[in-house]
């Protein structure tokens, strides 16, 4: 198997969140192999960073030499370049071999404060010209651009000027300043990058997973365009499933995107194996179903997406009719009642003589609440709850032998 190869030229973050670290966990969960330049070793947590160690021009290049001379990557990212020694050697190996360069102008954080001093600063604006796009937050965007950036506008305006003054593709990052907003342009193409906004303190890494998996799609063939709106898409849930590890600002999940992914198959998978139990042996739910009635089933991932039957469940005779395949997040009332509930699996289910019996008998909870029930009664439905598959199918049974 071959995998697509990118190169990260970037910092090591000790507490994981961010630099090489951010980078490598992006590459990965997007299926791309990823090599490493270390510039740098901090002593870092999610409050503070207590010590850097910059690492040799000399070895740099070192690096540099040993992975392209085998491995090859066309493409690369920066993140933490501390010093114009280190700049210097990094322009050096990427025009030696004509690497296209994904350039992360780390200079100032995203609270404003100054990252690098002003010899390093005229280093990286000379990289700058050896990039294939640049991707500045909003402060980096300032101090290149000397706009003062407030709203949608000047950040459109300093985009246009780092554009001309540069002659590089581009893209500032407005960030929580401006609810996500991004504005790029490509090849004299302009490009609104819309984000949403998301209350959370837990950025940390949010600049090297965008600009990680913005090099990764164009490992893997994308269009630089392309791989914007999807490198965009990426952070946004990256973000909005950030973690909250540590005592200062958590770091963004760059797993959370393929996650979600893995989640949903995984919900539609126990789905087909709920229904595949219902149709063997439909006595587990002929008796919560009454006549001319249909009843339905979901599954809740973490990531609150929620896995239903397109149609529902239907008595056919002393048999059962599945209606639809089984879709993820389409509207319907026990996917809205199974986020409500916040259990894993939910089965709206009829309030029968044989679920009555299981209650008065003990065998099982009901509740309005929900709360360490087995069976939800709210907004007049009734709805058989539990935290698996297995524990849905142990209540059916235990109903069906009150």
């Amino acid at each position: 198997m071959i995998r697509p190869v990118a190169m990260t030229i970037a910092g090591s973050d000790s507490g994981g969140g961010a630099g090489l670290q951010a980078d490598l966990k992006t590459f990965t969960s997007l299926g791309v192999f990823g090599t490493v330049i270390v510039t740098g070793l901090t002593a870092q947590n999610t409050f503070s960073v207590t010590n850097v160690l910059e690492v040799p021009a000399k070895f740099i290049e070192a690096q540099f030499d040993a992975v392209m001379v085998d491995l090859k990557p066309k493409y690369a990212k920066t993140g933490m370049l501390a010093s114009s020694k280190v700049i210097n050697a990094v322009m050096n190996k990427i025009i030696q071999y004509n690497i296209s360069l994904v350039l992360d102008p780390v200079m100032i954080a995203k609270s404003g404060a100054p990252l690098v001093t002003e010899d390093t600063a005229d280093a990286l604006k000379k990289l700058i010209k050896h990039s294939l796009i640049i991707t500045p937050n909003k402060f980096e965007a300032e101090k290149l651009s000397g706009i003062k950036i407030t709203d949608k506008k000047t950040l459109i305006e300093a985009t246009r000027k780092l554009y001309e003054m540069f002659n590089v593709n581009v893209v500032v990052k407005g960030g929580s300043h401006l609810d996500g907003f991004d504005f790029a342009i490509v090849d004299g193409k302009e490009l609104e990058l819309k984000g949403e906004p998301i209350n959370t303190k837990n950025t940390h890494g949010s600049g090297d997973v965008f600009s990680a998996s913005l090099t990764a799609y164009l490992a893997k063939g994308e269009k630089l365009e392309d791989a914007l709106i999807k490198a965009k898409e990426y952070v946004t849930l990256s973000i909005k499933y950030s973690l909250d590890l540590g005592q200062g600002h958590g770091p963004v999940d760059p797993f959370a995107p393929v996650d979600r992914i893995l989640q949903r198959e995984f919900a539609r998978e126990e789905l087909e194996r709920l229904l595949w139990e219902f149709e063997k042996d439909p006595s587990l739910i002929l008796q919560m179903i009454e006549d001319n009635t249909k009843i339905n089933v979901a599954f809740l991932t973490d990531y609150k997406d929620v896995a239903t039957l397109a149609g529902g469940i239907i008595k056919y005779l002393n048999k059962i009719k599945l209606d639809g395949p089984i879709l993820i997040n389409i509207e319907n009332d026990v996917s809205t009642k199974v986020r409500k509930i916040n259990k894993r699996v939910c089965v709206s289910i009829a309030l029968t003589k044989k679920v009555l019996d299981a209650s008065e008998k003990g065998l099982l909870k009901i509740s309005e609440s929900g709360l360490d029930s087995d069976i939800v009664m709210l907004d007049g439905g009734v709805y058989l709850v539990g935290d698996s598959v297995d524990e849905i199918l142990q209540k059916l049974r235990r109903i069906n032998e009150s």
